[in-house]
């Protein structure tokens, strides 16, 4: 199904999504949506992600190039309460070195976000680990 509506650009660069786009999205005030813009298409795409209550972080987790080390990782964050957003991952020396960005949601986290880079380095999940708050 597709729902198309004409909006407006206003003088701040705003953009008021129709209500009828916002209900059968579920998208409510304060939500957080993910833009994407297309450059060869001149297109942009605004994907719903997360709810208002959602505590944005970006997470940069520098680990060992070794197969299973993105599912250590993965396994470590999930068990502890971090709900993955996006993530995207590569290889910066083959064999040594990858590292893996993340956007996630510590709402339910069990662990205090100052607290993340201690756990992953400790437990031998990580090297080095940045977190970022996104979110006010």
């Amino acid at each position: 199904m597709r729902i198309s509506e004409i909006a407006r650009i206003d003088s701040r660069g705003r953009i008021l999504i129709p209500s009828s786009v916002r209900s059968t999205l579920g998208l409510r005030e304060e939500a957080y949506v993910m833009l994407i813009a297309d450059l060869e298409s001149r297109e942009i795409r605004l994907i719903p992600f997360a709810d208002p209550e959602a505590q944005l972080y970006e997470l940069r987790i520098l680990m060992n190039d070794i197969p299973g080390a993105l599912a250590k990782a993965a396994t470590k964050l999930a068990e502890i309460g971090v709900d993955l957003l996006s993530t995207q991952s590569r290889t910066i020396y083959r064999g040594r070195l990858a590292e893996w960005y993340a956007v996630v949601d510590l709402s339910k986290c069990k662990v205090k976000a100052e607290a993340l880079e201690a756990k992953l380095t400790g437990e031998g999940v990580a090297r080095k680990v940045e977190v970022k708050k996104l979110t006010p």
